[in-house]
């Protein structure tokens, strides 16, 4: 387990190849010495699933729901749960149900949808068992027949990292290409 999966432990290579760095959180947590917020919880709020502001064990399924608001921000420029201070955030992670993405972006195939629900799912057992499983189901989503370019919501932008907020870095590409709608790649 991760335990800390966002975009900032998010390296992309040239490749399209996705790499997780950061494994300081889960050494620590392996460990026993745990570095903790201001309301105990290790790891970053808003990418945390509902077992773990809870205080509940997490297990691999945990670090999927941290997967499914990853991809929900990266389909919709927005995160799924958010609010003005912590506990805004807890109760919305583990209370409400976000949008579904094509709310925000009506270009992508409603198949997301239903596996952002299924990733975001506030019980463990109701999520993918597997990152095999999601990524299975992430193909399936985006049938080879869909067109796999996702284009960024349209409207108004706000400050670096905010919902409706401009790129860290401005590429000069209006569309991206998902490498993981492709079929898997022999190894």
């Amino acid at each position: 387990m991760h335990r800390d999966i966002k975009p900032a432990n998010l390296l992309i290579e040239s490749s399209g190849r996705l790499k997780l760095t950061d494994f300081g959180v889960a050494r620590i947590q392996d460990g026993g010495d745990a570095t903790r917020t201001a309301s105990g919880m290790v790891g970053t709020l808003k990418y945390m699933a509902p077992e773990q502001v809870q205080g509940k064990r997490a297990d691999a399924r945990s670090d999927l729901f941290s997967v499914g608001v990853v991809l929900y921000q990266l389909l919709t420029d927005r995160r799924p749960f958010d609010g003005a201070n912590e506990y805004e955030i807890i109760t919305a992670i583990v209370a409400d149900d976000p949008p579904p993405p094509s709310q925000f972006n009506t270009a992508l195939p409603r198949g997301l949808d239903r596996l952002i629900e299924r990733a975001l799912a506030k019980e463990a057992a109701d999520r993918f068992p597997t990152a095999a499983d999601f990524a299975r189901a992430l193909r399936e989503a985006v049938q080879p027949g869909d067109d796999t370019t996702v284009r960024p919501p349209p409207g108004p932008r706000s400050g670096p990292g905010e919902a409706g907020a401009p790129p860290a870095r401005a590429s000069g590409a209006a569309r991206c290409r998902l490498p993981w709608a492709a079929a898997p790649r022999a190894r």
